[in-house]
């Protein structure tokens, strides 16, 4: 019953209906090695979306101190135009079309403004400030979690090097109450007994590879490398 019930939420969670059945690979792996810190926390910084999002706002923000100090500037503009007459000034008047040319040059120094352009100029280098700790914080937090991560992933090895000694203990116990019943030395309950502590040794170790799985999922997730 257990087993189906868990059939069911699997094809409710992945959209598939109820019934449907599924028959999953194996995963847990009996072969586990202890995993060093290496560049783990280069590659999530690397690989992780919030990063980018953060360095978009940095640039944004970059831009936004840029274009405050622009208005520290000096404005030059250019015009020129072309004008038409009819009559003619410069032909006396005449009834034809005449023209001419003229140009202009306009530059606009900012002398005085009240310290109006200070005080957006200060705001705007406080939001490029407020996104680079924002992204100090994210780094910090980033690195944080993989070395969770690390640790959780060597500890579950140890639990499961631990689980598997534990099995084969529980193993050669449930070994030697059988002989023992077979030759009559033993009673039912003590073979009894020894099979529940196999089959608890051998559940412990289950638990303990899916614990192990679980934490490589984890890896690759804080890391940025989950497909």
């Amino acid at each position: 019953n257990g087993l189906t019930l868990s059939k069911m939420a699997l094809c409710q969670q992945v959209g598939l209906l109820l019934n449907t059945d599924i028959v999953i690979a194996d995963s847990l792996p009996a072969l586990m090695e202890p995993i060093a810190q290496l560049n783990y926390t280069d590659s999530a910084l690397a690989r992780r979306p919030e990063i980018e999002a953060l360095n978009q706002t940095i640039n944004i923000a970059k831009s936004g101190v840029n274009l405050m100090k622009s208005r520290y500037m000096p404005n030059i503009g250019l015009t020129a135009n072309y004008m038409f007459f009819n009559p003619n000034p410069y032909n006396g008047l005449t009834e034809n079309f005449g023209g001419d040319w003229s140009l202009g040059v306009a530059i606009n120094v900012p002398i005085f403004h009240w310290n109006d352009r200070g005080h957006t100029l200060k705001a705007a280098r406080s939001e490029q400030r407020v996104a680079e700790l924002k992204m100090d914080e994210a780094k910090e937090l980033i690195g944080l979690q993989v070395q969770q991560a690390i640790f959780q992933l060597n500890e579950s090895i140890k639990k499961v090097e631990m689980a598997q000694v534990n099995l084969k203990q529980a193993e050669e116990n449930l070994k030697v109450a059988r002989d023992a019943f077979e030759s009559g030395r033993q009673k039912t309950s003590d073979v009894l007994e020894a099979q529940a502590m196999w089959q608890n040794a051998f559940s412990d170790l289950i638990d303990a590879r899916m614990e192990y799985r679980l934490n490589v999922v984890n890896l690759k997730r804080v890391t940025g490398s989950l497909k």
